[in-house]
């Protein structure tokens, strides 16, 4: 089902031959052909990272959109890209806390609102350029 989308993806690019993207990924062409195959269930995300940054669709390769074409939301500085950074290893690690207890003494839709939160962090570092300084 995914690999399909890969295959699409990487040839949307203008890859030709799955041995020309692996070099530049630095997979095996063994392992991109394992992708595209549906033989794999472990995607490697340095190839689902470099689809993205050469402006694939994230959630085209998921199957949530035909869009293939997706686009980076914005350039950030080093700064902003930290505080984001340190806002989302915080929820992480409330997350964390949190799933030990959530049986016991959370509400559900708290803790759906926070996992919410968790998901909206990692699509956004998905999309976001860093700014080089």
């Amino acid at each position: 089902m995914f690999g399909e989308r890969f295959k699409k993806a990487r040839q949307f690019l203008g890859y030709t031959s799955q041995n020309s993207i692996a070099k530049e990924v630095g997979l095996t062409n063994h392992s991109i052909r394992k992708i595209e195959l549906n033989e794999t269930k472990n995607l490697n995300w340095d190839y689902i990272q470099y689809l993205i940054k050469q402006g694939i669709n994230p959630y085209f390769l998921i199957g949530e959109s035909n869009e293939i074409e997706g686009q980076l939301i914005e350039t950030v500085s080093r700064l902003e890209h930290e505080t984001l950074k340190s806002d989302y290893e915080d929820l992480k690690e409330e997350k964390e806390a949190l799933e030990k207890q959530v049986s016991e003494m959370i509400p559900r839709s708290e803790w759906e609102k926070l996992k919410d939160k968790i998901k909206n962090y990692e699509s956004i570092f998905k999309m976001l350029k860093v700014e080089k300084e």
